[in-house]
């Protein structure tokens, strides 16, 4: 049986639980193994802020372990475009999103390229509204944005290193108006706004003009 069946079950089964006691969150875990390569896993779904060709999102072996792939055009990176993929059937006002993610290094042979960041989104109404968490290597900074109507606006951030070709752990708690940012489990920041009160799918972020690795997706949801 796929590792992502199983992750599902227990995910149903935790809920569940969750929902008797009300005490624990509830908790979905996500793995890869098991797919075809170049296949979208099950359960999600990709789309894009912004119109432009499509990229890929697919899952794609690394050192021996499936993982969900962004794959993009390293010499291309339009304005306002940002490539999602979110699990279909999620909906959380209030939770803590963790994803372990690898920022693969720009190929030498493109001039000027630059992996120009990757993250997760929460309160996830559609391609355009959102919540976005997003590790940046080239800024060397981990930022908090919200969507709106297609267009991106930077709440807050703070510098940090986030070196390419090293795997890293990006985490975003949501509760109520307060969000709260880590890495690599330092926490960062924390940051007010009510924009997005109302729950909403969670998922993954990238750039266009990137290739990143996700692995890990776990959300572990209040309500």
């Amino acid at each position: 049986m796929r590792k992502i069946a199983l992750a599902i079950m227990f995910a149903l089964s935790v809920l569940y639980k969750g929902a008797a006691e009300g005490q624990e969150p509830r908790t979905w875990i996500f793995g890869f193994d098991g797919y075809d390569e170049k296949t979208l896993p099950d359960g999600f779904q990709a789309g894009m802020t912004g119109t432009w060709k499509a990229t890929e999102w697919s899952v794609q072996t690394v050192d021996g372990n499936q993982v969900i792939a962004h794959v993009g055009f390293w010499k291309e990176d339009p304005d306002g475009v940002f490539p999602l993929c979110w699990v279909k059937n999620s909906k959380a006002q209030d939770l803590t999103l963790t994803v372990r993610l690898f920022p693969v290094r720009p190929p030498a042979e493109v001039r000027d390229a630059i992996h120009d960041g990757a993250g997760i989104v929460v309160r996830f109404k559609d391609p355009d509204n959102y919540y976005l968490l997003r590790a940046v290597p080239h800024e060397t900074r981990v930022r908090f944005y919200r969507v709106v109507d297609g267009k991106r606006s930077t709440l807050t951030g703070k510098n940090v290193e986030v070196a390419v070709g090293k795997w890293h752990k990006l985490k975003l708690s949501a509760k109520g108006n307060v969000f709260t940012a880590y890495f690599n489990g330092e926490e960062l920041f924390s940051y007010k706004d009510e924009t997005f009160m109302e729950a909403g799918a969670f998922g993954l972020w990238s750039k266009p003009n990137n290739i990143t690795y996700f692995d890990d997706l776990k959300a572990e949801i209040i309500k």
